[in-house]
């Protein structure tokens, strides 16, 4: 039987494996098994139903800065969408406003996912109250921040 190790330039063995349709599927079902373990057993979901109200009123409240268009939450999961000029959409000049608002947001903490023109977050399941205050804060922070960035290149070019 040929031996199937190939060795590369360095001399270490190498082993090529090829997969079929059924491969690790039992190794994976039972991480996914473990998993749904550790959110009954811990209480994730009873903890998400607790705090979804509170973030979701915090990311709302952001709809009082001019750039943020709309807030749309489900769960745990929230797109904050922002424009310049809802009257004049442009896709690039706004997603350019969410990656400075990811910039910003980066910066001081916070990972905030931009696309298109949505700034996008998921936080873990066991996120605290007290730690979505910090995230809306810092998310706000980086509105303002990308937003005064804006105004300043505007007036510097008129």
């Amino acid at each position: 039987m040929a031996d199937r190790r190939q060795r590369n330039p360095g001399g270490d063995a190498r082993v090529f494996f090829s997969g079929f349709t059924y491969s690790g599927h039992p190794v994976a079902a039972a991480a996914a098994l473990a998993n749904l373990d550790v959110i009954e057993r811990d209480g994730l979901l009873a903890h998400v139903r607790r705090v979804m109200p509170h973030f979701a009123a915090r990311l709302r409240a952001l709809e009082d800065l001019p750039v943020v268009a709309e807030v749309r939450v489900i769960g745990l999961m929230a797109g904050v969408e922002c424009t310049l000029d809802a009257a004049h959409p442009d896709e690039d000049r706004d997603y350019a406003l969410t990656l400075r608002v990811d910039r910003h947001c980066q910066r001081m903490g916070l990972l905030v996912r931009p696309v298109y023109n949505m700034c996008v977050m998921s936080p873990p399941l066991i996120i605290t109250e007290a730690q979505i205050d910090r995230m809306v804060d810092i998310l706000r922070a980086g509105i303002e921040q990308a937003m005064a960035e804006v105004a300043a290149e505007s007036r510097a070019s008129a």
